[in-house]
């Protein structure tokens, strides 16, 4: 079994997920910090689920040789179904791209005053020119910025935490919000697996070993579960000054030094952009399949959207994400119903 299989495919896995929202900690505080102690055992029941969940997507797309979300569910989705499944995903990863383009041009006009759009055109090209080396650029990349967004939070995180004795005098920082944290960690898995699925199942002819899988996917879990537990950690710490805060790491990183703050800034456009080439890529797979064109050309889909990244970064989320949770229940339904019942839906 190669362990270069094992890191590649965990990397894209985890990197597709550590987008903006994770790696700001906002998404951590809201639904696990304000659970206080159960909050951690929210992240370790999600962290599980994301392993068993990636295992099972990513053995069904190296079975199939899948190469988009339709070569596994048309089998037992039915042609119409599928269609219009589709034809969401596609919208799903676009504008999910242009989420994170948006995002990377919101953090460097608030960091470095560089130009909005500009930016957004810059990065675009830049990931459409990266996506053209296939799959093996998307692993490169993340096999780099993956371990580079852990590292930097685990700096943050010591340089945040030294000043706490021990783990109970931290948690006594957050007031309890009693029941609940389960159901806040099966939504926050439910949410993010409708994009681990639909990139994940254009990875299957990365490889003919269904035995990667698992590898993968512990990777990934153990990945997670290391950066969502540092980002537990410091928001739990600094709790009370943190309401009302958009981006926690990056207003506790500006409390403690400036270098730290440039490497809270490192760490969300390495998320977003992790993100960005993941949707890229799952999207050109779809397309170039779905019209019979090369992947290349598929990539130029990219620049349709580009204009729209002017609406702003928190109105595209304003307006995409709902639509995100829609696919995400939809997707559910489909699974359960392929690994239970093993019947069409037409």
């Amino acid at each position: 079994m190669s362990l270069r299989d094992w890191v590649d495919l965990g990397f894209i896995y985890a990197g597709t997920l550590i987008g903006a929202g994770f790696a700001s900690g906002q998404e951590i505080m809201r639904f696990f910090t304000v659970y206080g102690k159960m909050g951690l055992a929210g992240i370790v029941i999600t962290c599980i689920l994301f392993f068993f969940l990636g295992s099972f997507i990513l053995s069904l797309a190296i079975r199939h040789q899948s190469v988009s979300i339709r070569d596994i569910l048309l089998p037992f989705s039915g042609k119409k179904l599928m269609l219009l499944f589709e034809l969401i995903s596609d919208l799903f990863l676009l504008g999910g791209y242009y989420i994170m383009l948006s995002g990377c041009g919101a953090v460097l006009w608030e960091g470095m005053k560089i130009p909005y759009l500009p930016a957004v055109i810059f990065l675009c090209i830049g990931c459409v020119l990266w996506l053209k080396n296939g799959v093996n650029g998307l692993a490169g990349f993340n096999r780099v910025m993956v371990p580079v967004m852990v590292i930097l939070t685990f700096l943050i995180g010591y340089h945040g935490l030294e000043g706490f004795k021990d783990m109970a005098s931290l948690l006594e920082m957050v007031p309890s919000a009693g029941k609940g944290w389960l159901f806040s960690a099966l939504v926050y898995v439910s949410f993010n697996m409708t994009s681990g699925c639909v990139v994940l199942s254009s990875l299957g002819t990365y490889t003919k070993k269904p035995g990667v899988v698992y590898g993968a996917s512990f990777i990934a879990s153990v990945t997670l579960f290391v950066m969502a537990t540092l980002l537990y950690l410091m928001t739990s710490a600094y709790f009370r000054e943190l309401s009302g805060v958009e981006i926690p790491l990056m207003h506790i990183a500006s409390t403690l030094n400036m270098s730290l703050y440039w490497a809270s800034v490192i760490i969300l456009l390495c998320a977003m952009l992790t993100t960005a080439l993941s949707f890229g890529f799952a999207f050109a797979q779809s397309v170039s399949r779905k019209f019979r064109i090369s992947f290349d050309h598929a990539l130029l889909g990219l620049f349709l959207g580009v204009p729209f990244t002017s609406w702003g970064f928190s109105n595209l989320i304003g307006f995409i994400y709902p639509l995100f949770g829609i696919v995400g229940i939809f997707f559910a339904f489909l699974l359960l119903c392929r690994r239970f019942f093993s019947f069409k839906i037409e």
